[in-house]
């Protein structure tokens, strides 16, 4: 069997700075220039007719769907590598470029913006009048819209992510970070004063044991603020009703600090999460919905 000869091509590092620009900016881009043209062509939609605004509506939503197959399916990546190792070094370049798995993200986020301008010509031809129909317009508009939710927080949770030190990635470990936490507050403040434990109790084990509004870390991860700094200025603030134990204190400060970042952590993996979940049963239902569809469509054309 012919083994492939090793070529001297650079494979583009996927931790270098992006070339695209945000994808929220590209998703609103795409998202007006769709309705740009429905509004610049609306004759169109009835030159297409229901039939055909359907099928390109429905093409370019399997389109978008690659992206789902690129990321878990390793073949297409192998076939494009071993074309651009034939090719002329600036080809095969620009070939890996267009394979990244940043560059997918951007189509799928494109087309997903794009099909708006088909799928409303569809609409304008009478689609929507039944409660199938309908049904399927509202999956359709939610699955474009969690797609720009999730374009928004792909832009805006890695920067949140990397700016805070000690950051987990995987839940169970932010879990037990936090139970590290709290045993390491409860321990230093055995031995200590009446007073320190008072105001332990009163102020930093409610820190410890409580959890975050969503709001405000949702507010936090997209201004890219620290929602421990309130706290914190907050805990200081009570320093008097420990006297002598300024340097505790300052420890459990910093563990109240630790805690609520661990909360904003465990909020961003829980969204990055919960997005991608939403967005994938909403893009089933819609392909279900759209079989029900096409299948009566078929069906009362006498096909």
């Amino acid at each position: 069997m012919r083994c492939d000869g090793v070529v001297s091509i650079r494979v583009p590092a996927s931790h270098q700075a992006r070339h695209f620009g945000r994808l929220t900016f590209w998703a609103l881009g795409a998202t007006l220039a769709a309705a740009v043209v429905h509004a610049a062509m609306p004759g169109l939609g009835a030159r297409l007719g229901s039939y055909r605004s359907g099928i390109v509506t429905a093409a370019l939503f399997a389109l978008a769907s690659i992206y789902t197959i690129r990321k878990r399916w390793m073949w297409l990546t192998v076939r494009v590598m071993r074309i651009a190792a034939r090719m002329p070094h600036t080809i095969a370049h620009r070939m890996l470029i267009a394979d990244r798995l940043e560059s997918w993200r951007l189509y799928h986020v494109i087309i997903g913006a794009a099909v708006l301008a088909p799928f409303w010509w569809h609409l304008d031809q009478g689609a929507g009048a039944s409660r199938l129909e309908a049904a399927l317009a509202a999956v359709a508009i939610l699955l474009m819209l969690s797609g720009l939710a999730g374009a928004i927080i792909q832009d805006f949770l890695p920067r949140a992510m990397r700016v805070r030190p000690e950051q987990e990635v995987r839940p169970e470990d932010v879990e037990a970070a936090i139970h590290d936490v709290y045993v390491q507050a409860e321990e230093a403040i055995l031995g200590h004063s009446e007073a320190l434990v008072h105001a332990y109790l009163k102020h930093v084990r409610p820190v410890m044991l409580g959890a975050r509004p969503a709001r405000a870390m949702l507010l936090a991860t997209i201004s890219g603020a620290d929602p421990a700094a309130p706290v914190v200025a907050r805990l200081r603030a009570h320093k008097d009703e420990a006297p002598n134990e300024a340097e505790t204190w300052e420890r459990l400060v910093l563990l109240a600090q630790r805690k609520v970042r661990l909360d904003h952590n465990r909020f961003n993996l829980a969204l990055g999460a919960g997005w991608m979940r939403l967005h994938i049963a909403l893009a089933i239902v819609l392909a279900v919905l759209t079989a029900f569809h096409v299948a009566g469509a078929l069906y009362f054309a006498g096909l």
